[in-house]
């Protein structure tokens, strides 16, 4: 089973107050599936460096497991 399939970079710094968006949520994987952040987006986040999560379910789970990654943000 290949659990290699998912890449999120650290993204740019947000200013405080700003809600989450895409631009911050945007982890890739080479197969299709399905991504559940925490925290989602539309959340306010106090100032500060702020842990992003993801956990990506690929559409086929015979050959790729379940995977999750972390990115630091810069509020």
């Amino acid at each position: 089973m290949d659990s290699m399939i998912l890449s999120w970079a650290n993204p740019a710094p947000i200013v405080y107050g700003a809600a989450l968006s895409v631009s911050q949520l945007h982890a890739t994987a080479i197969v299709a599936g399905a991504f559940l952040y925490s925290p989602a987006a539309g959340t306010v986040l106090d100032a500060g460096n702020r842990a992003l999560s993801v956990t990506f379910t690929p559409t086929d789970t015979i050959n790729y497991a379940v995977t999750t990654a972390s990115v630091t943000l810069t509020v």
